[in-house]
């Protein structure tokens, strides 16, 4: 689909290169960029020898190059890539890239077609535009972990990197916009994405009803505050997750349980009445749910048309039948590593496929390759080499 695009990717760690992965698993050109000898500082969490999965799993089909950013015969030869590239993409603290002289305005006085996009903490202006922010950060001043944990407890931090990916995939929706717009009209343009804004994008229901309504949402664990039932139940050897949505499905819900009078008692009639009794709701049904195992609730539930699911530790998320047949995960022979089980991409289409066509790179490993690409000399690249401005494996 993005078979010809280029797209030189200056950033590290997630925010940045995620969005730089998806882009190439879709066929663009990305080159990766990396400081000699340290490279991306993700190839040392949880890793050795210069390469860990975390990095393998963000940076795979990219080509990759070391340059020394901060010489100037460094930001040449970047601003050399950057003039052919069709998409920048950087993650530096605001106004960093344009202290380096790598910023929106010198490439764009380049390639003013450049589609040139910052991600960041905060966003590229503002009180706190220059600090730096992190995933824990954000997930903290955007109302995510006020949102997570128990009634009467404190917020907690959500497992894995939300507002690192959230960012990555609006960077990415906003690249591709950008290409759309600029095939129709010739122009490019920065964006700024930045993870507070991103992790905040993730509640669009819980901030509608606080800023419309001043309804403060409230720790509810594992249940939906405003919707009942919606939630986890222990059961026989596990958990299950069930939602249901709209009054006909409370019926069929009781009759699953084996409880049809649970239906028609009033004290239970409506959602706003389920919410407002839900404990004595819960004390009915809990003793139900524990008699049956996982797999039984799931297919009586099914079967009665009520959305339902087990609640995975995580290994047993990738033994689902549905995570297989969905495709979801790639194999690769990752140099450093050996053969590795990683996300494939999250999504299809029937027009195109997205593909893993090559590993992680190590660092440096394409200097050569893409700098000759560009048409750089080889006096200049030795040159180079030799002040150590840039390193090739």
């Amino acid at each position: 689909m993005l078979e010809g695009i280029k797209v030189l990717d200056l950033s590290r760690v997630i925010a940045g290169p995620y969005c730089g992965m998806l882009l190439a698993d879709l066929g663009a050109d990305v080159i990766k960029v990396e400081r000699p000898g340290a490279g991306d500082d993700m190839r040392h969490i949880g890793g050795k020898d210069g390469i860990s999965p975390a990095f393998a799993a963000v940076n795979r089909n990219k080509r990759g190059i070391a340059i020394d950013l901060k010489k100037p015969e460094g930001r040449d030869l970047a601003l050399i890539l950057a003039a052919r590239a069709d998409v920048v993409i950087e993650n530096f603290l605001p106004g960093t890239a344009a202290e380096m002289g790598l910023g929106y305005q010198a490439v764009r006085a380049l390639n003013p077609a450049i589609i040139y996009a910052s991600v960041s903490g905060f966003g590229q202006d503002g009180p706190k535009g220059h600090k730096p922010g992190y995933n824990g950060v954000a997930l903290g001043m955007s109302g995510i972990s006020a949102l997570t944990g128990v009634p009467g407890g404190p917020p907690l931090r959500p497992g894995g990197s939300m507002a690192d990916a959230a960012s990555s995939y609006m960077a990415f929706a906003m690249i591709n916009a950008a290409l759309v717009h600029r095939l129709r009209t010739g122009q490019g343009q920065h964006i700024d994405v930045n993870l507070l804004s991103s992790a905040l994008g993730l509640l669009p229901d819980p901030a509608a009803n606080y800023l419309t309504g001043g309804v403060v949402p409230a720790r509810a664990g594992n249940r939906n505050a405003v919707v009942c039932p919606a939630e986890v139940f222990e059961t026989k050897d596990g958990l299950i997750s069930i939602t249901l949505l709209n009054p006909a499905q409370w019926g069929r819900f009781c009759d699953a349980l084996g409880d049809s009078p649970l239906g028609l008692d009033p004290a239970f009639a409506s959602n706003a009445e389920r919410i407002a009794n839900h404990p004595a709701l819960r004390a009915r049904i809990d003793p139900i749910f524990r008699s049956r195992l996982t797999d039984d609730w799931v297919d009586r539930m099914e079967a009665a048309s009520i959305a339902a699911g087990p609640v995975y530790e995580f290994p047993q998320v990738f033994e689902d039948d549905q995570v297989k047949h969905l495709g979801l995960i790639a194999e690769v022979d990752q140099p450093g590593i050996g053969p590795m089980r990683e996300l494939g991409f999250p999504a299809r289409a029937s027009g195109w496929k997205a593909s893993v066509r090559r590993p992680a790179p190590a660092i440096g490993e394409h200097t050569l390759e893409v700098l000759r690409e560009a048409g750089v000399t080889e006096d200049r690249i030795q040159q180079a080499l030799k002040d150590r401005v840039l390193q090739a494996t």
